[in-house]
């Protein structure tokens, strides 16, 4: 858990514990400030993140170009060509999916709270999308790796290598996915609980 998910339970459960009179009121300045530190922090993390998304797609380029330089060239074309289109579909979902969630139209808390519900929102949107990308990653990696393995000599452990790599990372994607859900779910309904308060309190 990092820092920022440490200060959002403090100050979930410093608000909770206040009583129901207190807690239908105005929230604090402390509190406000806290919560516009929180969704700044999110916004510069969603910034570290793209930018981490665009420099590894990078480097997966550069490395299936080598790798496909190794191939026979039927091969070697298709699963680059393969891969420049997976990426180019998850990368035009990410940033689809964060449009207008980059940072809070105006400097409201009840604006920083509906911009945090609304990031919810779209983390949910991203994990629909996990299991149909990973079905698609798999419907191409699966029939290009049998010709890739087929079309020339290839010892035991090739084949025990490609599958098995693909059925790992199918497992570990599948294992973040439910955490992560779980995750994203509780900090909606806690985001959801907050917003409710600072409507009930006008």
């Amino acid at each position: 858990m990092n820092a920022m998910d440490h200060e959002w339970r403090d100050l979930m459960a410093d608000w909770q514990s206040e009583p129901e009179e207190a807690v239908s009121s105005p929230l604090s300045e402390e509190t406000r400030k806290r919560i516009r530190r929180k969704v700044q922090r999110h916004g510069h993390w969603m910034v570290l993140l793209t930018l981490s998304e665009l420099t590894g797609c990078a480097a997966m380029l550069v490395w299936i170009w080598k790798e496909s330089l190794e191939q026979p060239r039927a091969i070697g074309t298709v699963g680059f060509v393969g891969t420049v289109i997976l990426i180019v579909v998850a990368l035009a979902f990410s940033f689809w999916n964060r449009r207008g969630t980059w940072k809070p139209a105006t400097e409201s808390t009840r604006t920083f709270v509906e911009l945090s519900l609304e990031r919810q929102r779209r983390k949910l949107a991203a994990l629909r999308f996990c299991p149909w990308f990973l079905a698609l990653e798999l419907a191409f990696l699966i029939p290009w790796s049998i010709w890739a393995l087929v079309s020339q000599p290839s010892e035991p452990w090739r084949w025990l290598f490609a599958f098995g790599w693909m059925a790992g990372m199918s497992a570990l994607m599948l294992a973040w996915w439910a955490w992560y859900k779980r995750k994203t779910l509780r900090e909606m309904a806690e985001w959801e609980e907050l917003w409710r308060g600072l409507h009930e309190s006008g």
